[in-house]
């Protein structure tokens, strides 16, 4: 067996490894995509609600309401807070799953380039053993032929 045969099976694993982590990284990138729409969603309330809040103070809102208001805000930047959490994860999730993509896909290249020296080493290889035997039938040839002349000759 051929070390480029032998290798192929190596390359396969390295490549199967490469296109795992490439799809660990597009889950990472749809979760830090989804978290940061979230946190913008959540920020936009958080303003709209802020606005209300002043429109009713500036209506003339009872002490009740604005308990609530503020209590409602508290818990909605609670939130918010907890999400911009979520979101440093998350992007902390992607620059891991980046990082470990770029080292396999490294891994698989350099697989890769020593597949194709094999690869080149086994073609220079048979092309050597071809040209040998070639030669050999031409001097088998020659010294056939060299046989033939001496004994039509005969003895001088």
């Amino acid at each position: 067996m051929t070390r480029r045969k032998r290798l192929e099976p190596v390359h396969e694993l390295a490549l199967e490894a490469e296109r795992a982590a490439a799809r660990r990284l597009a889950d990472a990138e749809r979760d830090a995509v989804d978290c940061q729409a979230r946190l913008a969603q959540l920020e936009a309330y958080e303003r709209e609600y802020r606005v209300g809040l002043q429109q009713r103070v500036a209506d003339g809102i009872g002490a009740a309401g604005l308990r609530d208001f503020q209590s409602f805000l508290a818990r909605l930047d609670q939130a918010v807070g907890q999400q911009r959490s979520m979101l440093e994860r998350a992007v902390t999730a992607r620059e891991a799953a980046r990082e470990q993509w770029l080292a396999l896909s490294a891994r698989r290249r350099a697989v890769g380039k020593v597949l194709e020296q094999s690869a080149t080493a086994d073609r220079r290889a048979l092309e050597r053993r071809e040209q040998r035997e070639l030669d050999e039938r031409a001097l088998g040839s020659f010294r056939g032929s060299r046989t033939d002349e001496d004994a039509g000759r005969g003895p001088g």
